[in-house]
């Protein structure tokens, strides 16, 4: 991990913070056996799962509905979501193997884009096609550029403002409440992210 070009982690969050960054309680999320996943592998498993797909189907049932998705249906949704899994999966993976995982990231929206010289920034990784869309998202922090991201979730974009679906609102908290601990802790640097990280891995095996 030290002597990696590029460093990738995920984020683990516990039933109760995921529930306070808006997660309802009855999710499956949050549920057996998915709470135990980090938020890179999580979204995978939620994906294989058709009650998710299709609970999360009649749960922005209206958006999906709508120009954005083409009113795609649900066999058309459970069925295009399904097929990409393996392909999006391997290519996350193939990038992070191959120290080449900055060529999928975009920063998150302009403001992010002009403080990346100086500052951790927040990014969005697009993945699949469907109905001629990249709809999965996976979000994240690059902590420094080229050299060191923090995946904090993922999720299906439902409507292309992000600010208007559940879901991606609270990918957006899962990603502030993870940028304001790098930030208090002043870390910028894949040097110190590795520092940090080790140093609480300490705190959880002395506790």
């Amino acid at each position: 991990m030290i002597d990696a070009p590029c460093i990738v982690a995920a984020v683990y969050f516990s039933e109760d913070e995921l529930i306070s960054l808006g997660v309802q309680e009855d999710s499956i999320e949050v549920q057996d056996p998915f709470w135990d996943f980090n938020e890179f592998e999580k979204p995978f498993k939620l994906w294989a799962s058709p009650k998710f797909l299709s609970d999360y189907y009649d749960k922005y049932l209206t958006f999906l509905q709508q120009e954005y998705w083409r009113g795609i249906t649900e066999d058309e949704f459970l069925s295009d979501v399904s097929n990409s899994l393996n392909y999006n999966k391997k290519e996350l993976i193939n990038k992070m193997e191959s120290n080449d995982f900055y060529s999928l990231v975009e920063p998150l929206d302009d403001s992010e884009d002009e403080k990346r010289l100086v500052d951790s920034i927040k990014v969005k990784i697009k993945q699949g096609r469907i109905k001629g869309r990249h709809p999965f998202r996976f979000y994240a922090i690059e902590i420094e550029e080229k050299k060191c991201y923090l995946i904090t979730g993922a999720t299906i974009k439902v409507h292309k403002d992000m600010g208007k679906a559940e879901n991606t609102i609270i990918e957006l908290n899962k990603l502030e409440k993870v940028y304001r601990v790098l930030e208090t802790n002043d870390i910028k640097t894949k040097e110190s992210f590795i520092d940090f990280f080790y140093k609480e891995k300490a705190k959880t095996i002395n506790h």
